[in-house]
């Protein structure tokens, strides 16, 4: 790993008592680095940012249109949504439409993101269900793809399954890299996840933001993510905030350990950004700061994404006692 950079100060009074390290790739579709700081051939794994590329057979099966899915419902395919319950009805609509019902997925059972969903699963006010997960909309595409395929949908979650076969070479393909260069791993959902290079994962999302390979898929997968944002993650969420405020101008998705992924469709180009420590505290003044800086966004757009919530640290009485910062300048 390359030298990181510092990206964010969190301060208290006058002085920085924390400071997050990591670093940012913006790449165009060829896979060039046009800025950059920090170390672009960080390695990482992908995690939940890769989900727009794992619901591409979703769409080129022909499983979309077959099942009937919706805009909304293939955003869900692409989505860590947090599980409010409209989240979790429309995953249950999407199993009906391919015959089948919340047994069939297998990522497990996570308590919901969501609060008041998660407050209901403590009380015992609503069953523990795997539609809770934050990635049963991927799942359920998945499923939808096989029964298209004639695959197997008991052994989906296996990394030799040939849907995964095929999932795994179209990330290769977006990234810019060989198959077998990708490592493997297991993800939360107990699906494979991939290791590579941030700048392979900024490449990527230059792929969905102006694709040239399937390019039918990818723009439609993409129209439905920015159509709804709130099923990509939840009301409040910063990925659903940086697509409202984009209009089309912005197309994102958070991963997992401090990454966040950036499609910019005027630009074609793709943005990474990794914190080191793999948390999400700072992302919204980074990613704001980095939109500003390539000049995607205005002033005002900027102070909307980094948020008064989001940039000030209050105490408990609501007084402001310090700020989260970014503190970085993009090498062009």
């Amino acid at each position: 790993m390359g030298e990181l950079a510092l990206l964010a100060e969190i301060t208290r009074g006058d002085r920085v008592q924390s400071v997050h390290h990591g670093s940012i790739a913006v790449v165009d579709g060829t896979g060039h680095v046009v800025a950059a700081v920090g170390d672009p051939e960080q390695f990482l794994f992908f995690r939940s940012s890769a989900k727009p590329f794992q619901a591409i057979p979703v769409v080129e099966t022909g499983a979309a249109d077959h099942f009937g899915f919706t805009a909304a419902e293939l955003a869900l395919c692409c989505a860590s949504h947090n599980a409010e319950y409209r989240h979790q009805e429309q995953v249950r609509a999407m199993l009906a439409k391919l015959g089948l019902d919340e047994g069939a997925l297998q990522c497990g059972i996570p308590l919901p993101s969501d609060k008041d969903e998660m407050g209901k699963v403590l009380a015992g006010q609503r069953a523990p269900s795997p539609l809770q997960c934050d990635c049963s909309g991927k799942h359920t595409g998945m499923l939808a793809s096989c029964l298209m395929r004639g695959f197997p949908t008991d052994t989906y979650l296996d990394p030799k399954h040939p849907l995964q076969v095929e999932i795994r070479a179209l990330v290769a393909e977006v990234c810019g890299v060989a198959p077998d260069d990708l490592v493997l791993a297991t993800d939360g959902c107990s699906l494979p996840t991939f290791g590579a290079s941030l700048a392979a994962f900024a490449r990527s999302y230059a792929v969905l933001a102006r694709p040239t390979i399937h390019d039918s898929a990818l723009n439609r997968l993409r129209e439905a993510m920015i159509a709804f944002p709130e099923n990509v993650s939840g009301k409040g969420e910063l990925v659903a905030d940086l697509m409202q405020i984009g209009g089309g101008r912005i197309v994102a998705k958070s991963g997992a350990e401090g990454l966040i992924c950036i499609g910019l469709p005027d630009q074609a180009l793709g943005i990474a950004i990794r914190i080191a420590d793999g948390s999400f505290r700072s992302h919204p003044v980074v990613v704001a700061s980095v939109l500003r800086q390539l000049g995607v966004i205005s002033e005002t757009e900027a102070d909307a994404i980094a948020g008064a919530d989001d940039r000030e640290v209050r105490n408990h009485n609501k007084r402001l006692v310090g700020e989260r910062r970014a503190v970085f300048q993009l090498r062009q």
